[in-house]
């Protein structure tokens, strides 16, 4: 009998060795049992979550051979497959306390958490209708907010991130969060709302949404900063001393995008995604590429699709192809496929952009991997990544050039920005590179300024001779030390610490940083939009929170 993939749960019928294949409607491939009417009823279609096929059973019936898998639950792929599913009949807390695990699992995981909850109504002693759990959804959302809103309202120095995200060309959301740093030093997120702005997603709507969202929840003037992906909003009048900063992920990616469009280099990336289309699309092509990887012993990798220009899919999609380029020929060769080969030039020029989007992968990289980082060390890092472009243009890398002047246009003044210079100044990992600059009195200025401030609202005299020696001992130290550590602990600068804090707060990005590296974070998006407004708002306040 033929081996059974591991694909998942399924009913698979071998009738003269073939198998009639069928797509479901999550994207997967299932094998179907091929039966007489009335044999197959819809409850022996396996739960399209469930994983890896554990138990079997074997049977005959009549001349065709059947093997029923017994689906089994994962604990190793889809968190939401981790849930215990069984509670006590007629509980409402056990029910409510499996809504809100399966909320604030992620979402590419809760998608379809509703027909889920749904599908357990035979062990739930209750009646389980969209009403209801609409009704637990925003009791659990209300009970959260108190929480929220109890954090953030007497919080000062406010930082707000706004991402403006979209599904399609006619869907476009902002979520907001708010940042702070705690009194004992704990940097903390939150998620506020979740606005559908439908096809209106002009900065001054953006404008108006982030004052709407801002005024619910009573902290518009305790906002300093707001941290966005939405070009132009330095030029709408709010009204409020909002500083606007640009996300530095968005600014990193619009640079890859206009020094592709400078050139005939994106001609050459749509022949790779022709490529990649290529294999995707014909199975036998697939199976030969896999047979030549074998024979000349290559690590057979994943041909990644790109469905828009943004530096790190097309990372992964050029360095697949040029991986797999000996046994893509030989396929090409044998199919005689001519209009897809990559010349020796095309191929150089492939290794020269892979080459440039590895330092952007390491700038990445280096501001942090997980939720939301401080903006003190981007000075320092475009320092390196611009020294590192000048390095690859003296050999001769003509895409490092353009990418160079790209980023000496977009994020070349940054040292003149004052919420990045002073952050970086009291940073005690980074504050060495801005001590030799031109400017750094002006920081100093600055820092001075900020210390007076705080210490008037505290007392009317004011010790000049204190404030010098805690800036001058604070220059001299030479220490490595997370910042928020250092300034919890160093009670000697605790005079300082209050401008630390307020410098220290901004984040650099609108976007966690785990979802800046997550190259298949659309797959995510398209799930989003499944949702309606009001519930999308919740799930991802929820998710977040």
């Amino acid at each position: 009998m033929e081996k059974i993939p591991s694909s998942g749960p399924q009913w698979r019928v071998l009738q003269n060795k073939q198998t009639r294949f069928a797509k479901d409607p999550y994207g997967r491939h299932r094998q179907q049992a091929r039966l007489e009417s009335g044999r197959t009823r819809r409850s022996q279609i396996c739960n399209p979550y469930m994983q890896e096929p554990l138990e079997k059973y074997r049977g005959r019936k009549g001349s065709r051979s059947y093997i029923h898998i017994q689906p089994q639950r994962s604990t190793e792929l889809q968190p939401y497959n981790q849930l215990e599913l069984t509670t006590q009949s007629g509980n409402d807390s056990d029910f409510k306390t499996l809504l809100l695990k399966m909320v604030v699992q992620p979402l590419n995981a809760v998608a379809g958490f509703l027909c889920s909850i749904k599908s357990l109504q035979p062990s739930l002693d209750t009646e389980l209708n969209d009403s209801r759990i609409q009704a637990e959804l925003q009791s659990l959302y209300s009970q959260k907010r108190m929480e929220v809103e109890s954090a953030v309202k007497d919080a000062s120095n406010l930082v707000l991130s706004a991402e403006l995200w979209s599904s399609n060309e006619a869907m476009f959301y902002l979520t907001v969060s708010c940042h702070l740093i705690t009194e004992n030093w704990r940097q903390k997120s939150y998620v506020l709302d979740t606005a559908h702005l439908l096809n209106e997603h002009t900065p001054e709507y953006v404008q108006k949404q982030l004052l709407r969202i801002s005024n619910e929840w009573s902290i518009t003037e305790n906002i300093q900063v707001v941290v966005t992906n939405v070009d132009g909003m330095k030029k709408v009048p709010h009204g409020y001393q909002w500083a606007y900063l640009p996300c530095f992920a968005n600014t990193l990616n619009k640079m890859f995008k206009e020094t592709i469009d400078y050139s005939d280099w994106k001609h050459l990336l749509r022949k790779c995604q022709r490529i990649v289309a290529f294999f995707h699309q014909n199975n036998k092509a697939s199976e030969s590429l896999r047979n030549y990887c074998f024979h000349i012993n290559l690590k057979l990798t994943e041909l990644t699709q790109i469905t828009d220009l943004k530096w790190l899919p097309t990372l992964h999609m050029l360095k697949s192809i040029l991986e797999l380029w000996p046994a893509i020929f030989n396929v090409f060769a044998t199919s005689r496929v001519d209009d897809l080969c990559l010349n020796e030039n095309e191929r150089k020029t492939l290794n020269d952009i892979v080459a440039v989007l590895n330092l952007l992968k390491k700038v990445t990289e280096n501001i942090g991997n997980q939720e939301y980082s401080p903006i003190s060390n981007i000075i320092p890092l475009v320092q390196n990544l611009q020294k590192e472009l000048r390095n690859l243009v003296m050999m001769g890398n003509r895409i490092a050039q353009i990418l160079s002047q790209k980023c000496d246009y977009h994020i070349g003044s940054i040292k003149k920005n004052n919420w990045f210079r002073v952050s970086t100044a009291l940073d005690p990992q980074y504050k060495t590179c801005l001590l030799n600059d031109s400017g750094v009195e002006d920081v100093k200025t600055e820092i001075r300024s900020k210390m007076r401030e705080n210490t008037h609202t505290v007392q009317s005299r004011y010790d000049f001779k204190s404030e010098e020696m805690i800036l001058q001992k604070y220059w001299q130290i030479n220490i490595s030390e997370n910042p928020l550590k250092f300034w919890s602990t160093n009670v000697e600068f605790k005079q300082l610490a209050p401008v630390a804090r307020k410098y220290l707060t901004v984040v650099s990005t609108a976007i966690p940083m785990e979802c800046v590296h997550q190259f298949e974070k659309s797959q995510i998006i398209n799930r989003r939009s499944n949702l309606e407004p009001k519930n999308l708002s919740m799930i991802l306040f929820l998710n977040a929170n």
